[in-house]
This record gives structure tokens, sequence and C-alpha cells, in this order.
């Protein structure tokens, strides 16, 4: 799983029959303070360009999809509302 930032809505005026209806949301991912890589993620929640979400990839992704649908390889399985900072070696 990453989390990332959502940048934008994709929109596609043709698209394949197995693509479920719902939304395309690019999603800049965060690594390591850095967001260079982008990836474009099924949302069947409703998220908003500026949240920040939880996506996962692959055949989790898939698996997620009962109908056998193999299309979609990013989804949006959460948005965050905060991110808690732990700091080692310290208690709060």
């Amino acid at each position: 799983m990453k989390t990332g930032i959502v940048v934008g809505k994709v929109w596609a005026t043709k698209r394949v029959a197995e693509l479920p209806s719902g939304a395309l949301l690019e999603i800049a991912v965060e690594e390591e303070d850095e967001m260079d890589e982008r990836v474009v993620a099924f949302d069947p929640l409703g998220a908003g360009v500026g949240e920040r979400v939880l996506i996962t990839q692959g055949s989790v992704a898939k698996a997620w999809f009962k109908d056998g649908n193999n299309v979609v390889d990013a989804l949006v399985i959460g948005i965050l509302d905060e991110q808690a900072a732990v700091k080692r070696g310290k208690k709060s």
C-alpha cells in the first residue's frame, strides 16, 4: 500500500467495457518526502482533489472486483483523515 495526494481527475470519453463506472483519479504518490511518481487509480470512495488517500496496486486491487474484472491495477482503498507522527525513542 502507498499513500498519495489526489491531484486531479482523469476523464475518458471512450473506455473498455470491462472498466467499471466510477472515477479515475491522478494521484501523486508520497515517498520519503518526495512526490515524483504519479498513478491513475480507480476510486469507489469519492475522494476529492487535495485529499490524502491510501492506494493498493496489482493483484490486491484486481481481487477487489468480484466479477473477475482484471483491468484495474490501482485502487483507492481509503481516504486518510490524518497521519500520526511517531518518534522513535520518545514517549508522549
